[in-house]
């Protein structure tokens, strides 16, 4: 058995193999190096019109996000505002709750331009320095993190001056009241 596969081996070995030939034309011609060059530059191009668009899709997904969060803020702040109106004249002492919408107001503003900032700093980076992108990217992108806390911030403010107000707008029950109402009766 093993004169046989030893045989075989050796068969394969020394045979020559059919090779299909082909000419030398296709192996050694090349194409110029000017065209070469051409093509390198425009991948190059085409990967900076990338890069590009990803930072500008980017700023303008910030951009709506952002404005969205701020145009909700406002509207909840302006109903807000108009329920204090209403305790004021109903004679009740709202200062607290005022305070509170005060800073809610206050963060609202400055989370909205540090938004208006972190897109502006994705809309300002250059594709073509490719070398300091990376640094402008991480700033824009810290900006656009401190950006979103803000908003989260003013959404817990806006929270807390809620709670706020709901003391404020309705007293408490008496003890008695309270456990009647517990008690379903």
């Amino acid at each position: 058995m093993k004169k046989i596969i030893l045989l075989a081996l050796t068969v394969l070995l020394l045979t020559p193999s059919l090779v299909l030939a082909v000419s030398d034309e296709n192996v050694t011609k090349r194409r110029p190096d000017t065209e070469t060059r051409l093509e390198v530059q425009e991948i190059r191009q085409e990967r900076q019109m990338i890069r590009s668009n990803v930072a500008e899709n980017h700023a303008t997904r910030l951009e709506k996000r952002f404005t969205s969060y701020f145009t909700r803020f406002t509207g909840i702040i302006a109903r807000f505002q108009a329920r204090l109106d209403l305790l004021t004249k109903e004679g009740k002492n709202i200062d607290s709750v005022q305070t509170k919408l005060t800073a809610v107001s206050a963060k609202l503003t400055l989370a909205q331009a540090k938004g208006v900032e972190a897109v502006k700093a994705f809309r300002a980076i250059d594709p073509a320095k490719f070398a300091e992108q990376k640094t402008e990217l991480l700033a824009a992108r810290d900006l656009a993190v401190s950006a979103r806390k803000l908003f989260e911030e003013t959404h817990t403010l806006l929270k807390d001056a809620l709670k706020a107000l709901k003391v404020v707008s309705k007293p408490a029950l008496p003890a008695a009241s309270a456990a009647v109402t517990q008690d379903g009766l």
